[in-house]
């Protein structure tokens, strides 16, 4: 990478540095997390930086990539526990109803709901991030608003 570039990326990082945060925040629910797989998304684009016409759009869609994998580990985790034996803890939701709803979604109509109503992308930006269609993203929202209307009080 030149100087010039990464006086670039550095400059990139440092904008788009806490709303990345905040998107994987939301896609996986964990303050512990967030920082790390933000990071990871940001040294995957700092890989190709020189190359793209798009880094912004770029980064969101690694970011929503490595959020997906983490919840892919997470669930072979999960499940390494069961077939083991090993107890897992389950915390009653208290507060934040909503946040709560919308963690237990499935991850890809998660994604949907954060990337509509938290980053105000159109359906055609949050095809390109999830690598499906625009009828796709509406029939996510679309199962997601019905299972948030089922299991929110009014």
């Amino acid at each position: 990478m030149s100087l010039a570039s990464a006086v670039n990326f550095a400059s990139f990082f440092r904008e788009r540095y806490a709303n990345t945060v905040r998107l994987a925040h939301l896609l996986t629910g964990s303050n512990f997390f967030a920082e790390d797989l933000a990071q990871e998304a940001f040294t995957r684009v700092q890989r190709h930086f020189d190359r793209l016409d798009n880094p912004g759009g770029y980064l969101r869609s690694t970011t929503v990539n490595v959020c997906r994998n983490w919840h892919r580990s997470r669930s072979r985790e999960a499940a390494n526990i069961r077939r083991l034996g090993v107890a897992t803890v389950v915390l009653s939701p208290v507060a934040e109803e909503l946040r709560d709803a919308i963690v237990a979604l499935p991850y890809r109509q998660r994604a949907v709901v954060v990337l509509r109503y938290w980053l105000d992308l159109s359906e055609a930006e949050i095809a390109e991030a999830l690598g499906c269609r625009p009828g796709t993203v509406k029939s996510l929202q679309s199962r997601a608003f019905a299972t948030l209307r089922k299991d929110l009080p009014r």
